[in-house]
């Protein structure tokens, strides 16, 4: 048995137990990416527009990902995205290449 993640995770059932204090999960208006050779790093924070133009926000929530980890969220997003967007956005209203 091989200790390497399979290609395809997706084919893959995973099963996550969400504690309680994070079940409400986080709000955030803003995403900053950073990265490293090694890892990249996602803050998710929530400004305050109201401080405007120097505006302050707090970080709620950090995540460091593995670069192959941040090939298959780019993955899941795109595929989430489309779905979401089949459904939520009318098809009569131009997108901005459209326009």
């Amino acid at each position: 048995m091989s200790d390497q993640p399979p290609d395809d995770v997706q084919s893959v059932h995973v099963s996550l137990d969400i504690p309680e204090e994070h079940r409400g999960g986080v709000w955030a208006n803003f995403a900053r990416v950073t990265h490293s050779p090694y890892e990249f790093t996602l803050d998710f924070a929530r400004l305050d527009f109201a401080t405007a133009p120097d505006m302050q926000g707090v970080v709620v929530a950090r995540v460091n990902l593995s670069p192959m980890l941040v090939t298959q969220l780019i993955r899941a997003l795109e595929t989430n995205w489309q779905s979401y967007a089949s459904r939520a956005i009318r098809a009569d209203v131009p997108g901005p290449e459209q326009r």
